[in-house]
């Protein structure tokens, strides 16, 4: 999945000058650089970011990167309904979601043998420092940008900051070329104050170096607001102590040519990711096991049982179902969580060869309260909107065509429950309540 838009309006442009890389003239080559230019179209910034996390709400907020949602996703303009949608599913997050792909631009193909962990590429959990991630590097030719993928998910709750080295010691292009920060970076690095002090952009003095700086390259009122935004960015950094966490890493802020962090979610997450194997697991044949990231309270755990017991888990035999008789699709099952797996036994085997459909809603609880999240696929599968076209075309940005063709054929195989009017009332779900939505065939 690709981010759609994730950096703030820092109306700066990468045609500023960075006094710490300027090459030798006629002697060294220009060197290539790690993005941040916020300005272009997409956006060439590192992703995910916390730049767009609402320290009031400490919720997502789109609205921080000047993309505000519309109120009805059916009228959204510039945004596809179902992308619309989607985003409004990552607004009531309080970071990113445990599956998140990490990604960071560069402006030329990297060599993938300087992309080398705990080295030149330094990834720093800010809330549990004695914990190593376990992440695979690599590099996008097309999208030209470095990948960075938890294996198999970022820690619930967990702030995490990223930093690429460069320059003479660091990360290296396919041929040859040193690799530099950008002048976003520069100035984020920078040991004095953006405003030189000021609180407000009205209150820079004309003078100060990192506005007449900015100001080159666009309107007064714009490089006050610039300075201000990146002021707040630079204090952060500061009070987090990354620098210091990086230099005791080996890595010092003057070979730093990106930084950015990312908050992962609180709430506990029942995962779904096929290719990384996170889907039901058929342990038996009449056992299902579902593994959940994160606390879970067992007393929030029961099983549906069709015109006798409501339940925060459905299994359906969506072939028995197909046959016209919607209640015939519901076999009869017990459910617990146990060792961090939601398991669900039904009274005979599954019927080898059908299509069953795992479905959970937020009555999960964890032992805090908070109802489970869902993880991105199951929204995207439980859409009201198609996410690919009929050109095969995906209409969800952060989803690649490929994989929005697949996800919309299994999209409009459960829009047909969704949209049934007998669906809902019977067993309680809804697309608002769904934190979990998978169909599989059994073995």
């Amino acid at each position: 999945m690709r981010a759609r838009r994730v950096g703030p309006e820092l109306a700066f442009s990468a045609l500023l000058v960075t006094a710490s890389c300027t090459p030798d003239i006629g002697h060294d080559p220009v060197p290539e650089a790690m993005e941040f230019d916020t300005e272009a179209a997409p956006p060439r910034v590192p992703q995910p970011t916390g730049l767009i996390v609402n320290p009031t709400t400490g919720r997502i907020d789109f609205a921080l990167a000047g993309t505000p949602l519309p109120a009805d996703c059916s009228k959204s303009e510039g945004l596809s309904p179902a992308e619309c949608q989607f985003d409004r599913y990552l607004e009531t997050l309080d970071g990113f979601p445990t599956l998140s792909p990490v990604s960071a631009p560069a402006t030329a193909v990297l060599e993938p043998s300087t992309l080398t962990l705990g080295d030149n590429v330094v990834i720093v959990p800010l809330r549990n420092p004695s914990t190593t991630p376990n992440v695979a590097l690599g590099f996008d030719d097309t999208a030209r940008a470095l990948t960075v993928r938890a294996v198999p998910s970022w820690a619930v709750g967990e702030t995490y900051f990223v930093a690429v080295r460069g320059y003479e010691q660091g990360v290296r292009a396919r041929s040859g070329t040193e690799v530099v920060g950008s002048p976003t970076q520069a100035l984020l690095k920078q040991d004095s104050s953006l405003t030189c002090g000021a609180a407000t952009p009205e209150a820079i003095d004309p003078h100060c170096p990192a506005l007449e700086l900015l100001a080159q390259t666009q309107a007064d009122a714009a490089a006050r607001a610039s300075a201000v935004t990146l002021e707040a960015i630079r204090e952060s950094y500061l009070a987090s102590g990354i620098w210091q966490r990086l230099a005791g890493a080996g890595l010092p802020k003057s070979e730093v040519a990106v930084l950015w962090e990312f908050p992962i979610h609180t709430a506990s997450v029942a995962e779904l990711d096929p290719s990384v194997g996170l889907v039901p697991e058929m342990s038996a044949a009449n056992e299902i096991r579902v593994a959940v990231h994160g606390p879970v309270d067992p007393a929030s755990v029961s099983a549906f049982v069709v015109r006798k017991v409501p339940g925060s888990v459905v299994l359906m035999d969506l072939s028995a179902a197909a046959t016209g008789d919607l209640v015939a699709g519901f076999p009869e099952i017990e459910a617990e969580y146990t060792e961090g797996t939601i398991v669900m036994r039904g009274k005979a085997p599954f019927v080898a060869g059908h299509q069953y459909g795992v479905f959970m809603t937020n009555d999960l609880r964890a032992p805090s309260g908070a109802p489970l999240v869902p993880a991105p696929i199951s929204v995207l599968l439980s859409l009201a909107y198609p996410v690919a076209d009929a050109s095969g075309k995906s209409l969800v940005s952060s989803v690649a065509d490929a994989d929005a063709v697949v996800l919309e054929a299994g999209r409009a195989q459960l829009a047909t429950l969704f949209d049934n009017p007998v669906f809902g009332p019977l067993t309680g779900l809804t697309r608002d309540n769904l934190v979990y939505c998978f169909a599989f065939e059994a073995p």
